[in-house]
């Protein structure tokens, strides 16, 4: 197999391949370095995970027709014979059968081979790359009818679950975001009055139901620079640190959050 590999610009130099995303540009071009001498990979997921592509790079160059996939996990590049011209001498044939389901298309495109009915003929040798010879189609010994692997409506397919999962994955990342947003709000529920005043008159506080409504009102229900969790507990907080108003037991101290309230 030869060591070094060619790219036409005709291929990858075109409005589709540069929209597709940088990791799956990447990844086709190691399967151009690392195909055989007619363009067959064994170990598309090996490359795969070596270059840190993704299983969607695979279905998107199969969805946009750069690779033929085949049941047994063997790949072909479509444009193989576009890309690369190999010299009779250093050519060594694949040893894939899968090349006998291929024929070559007049742009130079490896394409499925239409089925044929059964027909005397003796298995199709792959002839050189630069012979020009068209692959002939395999022909079915048996008489029954050779179903290619890949249909247009697989591609289809792949293409319409690609899109689907890049749906899911961004409104999976919405979600999470506006639950982070809102998880907070989600658990605190803000008082009524009548709720903050039941509860300051049960608990026997002295502070003013109406001052604590108002300042919390004003400041987005906020203790501190942080959203309010438990009003309950910053109702403790405020008997704690009451304002000194003639009464026992007045600190004359106030937390930062409480400062300047209106008794």
């Amino acid at each position: 197999m030869a060591d070094k590999r060619m790219m036409s610009k005709s291929v990858i130099d075109t409005d589709m391949f540069l929209d597709m995303p940088a990791s799956t540009q990447c990844l086709y071009f190691h399967m151009l370095l690392r195909a055989d001498d007619d363009g067959f990979l064994k170990n598309a997921k090996t490359i795969m995970r070596t270059v840190g592509a993704s299983p969607d790079d695979v279905k998107l160059l199969i969805a946009k027709q750069y690779l033929i996939p085949f049941d047994t996990g063997i790949m072909a590049i479509k444009h193989w014979r576009i890309h690369n011209y190999i010299k009779k001498d250093r050519y060594k044939p694949t040893d894939c059968e899968e090349i006998k389901l291929l024929e070559v298309n007049e742009k130079g495109e490896y394409i499925l081979a239409e089925p044929v009915r059964n027909q005397v003929g003796s298995n199709m040798e792959p002839s050189c790359i630069q012979s020009g010879t068209t692959l002939e189609p395999v022909r079915n010994q048996v008489g029954s009818n050779m179903e290619p692997q890949v249909r247009d409506r697989d591609r289809d397919r792949l293409e319409i679950e690609i899109g689907k999962d890049r749906d899911s994955r961004e409104s999976s990342r919405k979600r999470s975001s506006a639950n982070n947003s809102t998880t907070a709000a989600q658990k605190f529920k803000k008082p009524t009055l009548e709720e903050l005043k039941a509860y300051i008159a049960e608990n026997r506080y002295t502070f003013s139901a109406e001052a604590f409504m108002d300042y919390y009102e004003s400041n987005g229900w906020k203790v501190g620079r942080n959203p309010m969790k438990s009003w309950q507990a910053t109702c403790r907080t405020w008997q704690r640190h009451e304002l000194p108003s003639g009464g026992q037991g007045s600190t004359g101290t106030v937390p930062p959050e409480i400062d300047n309230i209106p008794f």
